[in-house]
């Protein structure tokens, strides 16, 4: 981890990347496009590795009016410059694993000080169980799956400022629908489910701090996480023989509970939140169009996403690249 010196401030206002999103990994970044309602393929991995890049210069309040992040300073005094791996594996043609695991790179400015950490966040863990197959129905042009996920911090120090996490370990349930509308070269899903933010600190680390003198951490706090309704929706084109794809994406969080605390250096998840991101994608895989079976399943792609509207939470634009490959490994 890299640091700079900075004073005790415990009002400064940060908001990461999470994710433990679904098919759109709105709190980690971008996953597959066909992630949410749709299983892996039997022996099929699917790898994406992908850089964020993420400003701020507003926030929301806990009424929804916008606010600077940073009280009296102009531009981007968030940025998030962080690197994500995420990969899934086809266990059986109904199950898939996943994995999501991100390298954050958080960047704060104030009147007088710069902020930095460099560290392995909150690493992700699910499995995806395709449900049609329960019900006797065979494969077709729908889709439904539950998405189960557990997010776990990989050993960083929370009270840093700025964390690299919030430090607890999150379990997040939801179901998604699918449909593809071939011969015509569209999709669209729909997924909706619950985040439980528990209490649970044990994989993440605190430092011992004196208010007032040390200047890179902050007195270690454990919060009480409000739960959280998450959905998402997507649709997509894939014309050219799938060899692009065009994306119109929506997600986002809605607390149980109306916010009542902001959030700070300690733990840079707001502990209440609601916001929507819309934005949209674009992949394109050249092999595929230049007819290179061999490399036909290498793509590059770019999504980007706006807050139009929150409580508690940053007024980002959120803009993702990366490069993907499918493979079949056994």
């Amino acid at each position: 981890m890299s640091r700079t010196l900075a004073p005790h401030i415990d009002h400064l206002k940060i908001r990461a990347f999470s994710l433990l999103a679904g098919g759109l990994l709105l709190f980690c970044g971008p996953r597959a496009s066909t992630a949410q309602a749709w299983t892996m393929p039997k022996g099929e991995a699917y790898v994406k590795l992908f850089y964020s890049k993420t400003d701020a210069a507003r926030q929301y309040t806990f009424y929804g009016r916008t606010t600077d992040f940073i009280d009296g300073l102009e531009g981007n005094t968030f940025r998030d410059r962080s690197l994500y791996l995420y990969a899934e594996v086809g266990l059986s043609d109904n199950l898939s694993m996943t994995l999501s695991l991100p390298y954050k790179r958080l960047f704060i400015r104030d009147q007088s000080f710069r902020f930095r950490t460099f560290a392995v966040g909150t690493v992700s863990l699910g499995v995806r169980i395709a449900l049609l197959p329960l019900f006797g129905r065979t494969a077709s042009r729908n889709a439904a799956a539950l998405n189960f996920t557990v997010g776990v911090p990989a050993g960083y120090t929370r009270n840093y400022a700025p964390s690299a996490g919030s430090g607890q370990v999150d379990v997040e349930a939801l179901i998604s629908v699918g449909h593809s509308f071939w011969p015509f070269p569209a999709y669209a899903q729909a997924g909706a489910g619950y985040r439980y933010r528990s209490s649970m600190y044990a994989f993440s680390d605190a430092v011992k701090c004196q208010p007032g003198r040390d200047v890179s951490c902050i007195t270690d706090a454990r919060p009480s996480f409000g739960d959280e309704w998450v959905y998402r929706i997507e649709a997509g084109l894939t014309p050219f023989g799938g060899g692009l794809l065009v994306q119109a994406l929506a997600g986002g969080a809605w607390s149980l509970h109306l916010p009542t605390t902001g959030f700070s250096a300690v733990n840079p998840i707001p502990t209440r939140q609601r916001f929507l991101k819309v934005g949209g994608g674009l992949a394109i895989y050249p092999f595929r169009i230049a007819g290179m079976k061999h490399l036909a399943r290498f793509g590059l792609n770019v999504q980007y996403f706006v807050t139009p509207t929150g409580r508690n939470t940053l007024a980002s634009r959120d803009l993702f690249v990366g490069v993907e490959f499918r493979s079949s490994i056994f």
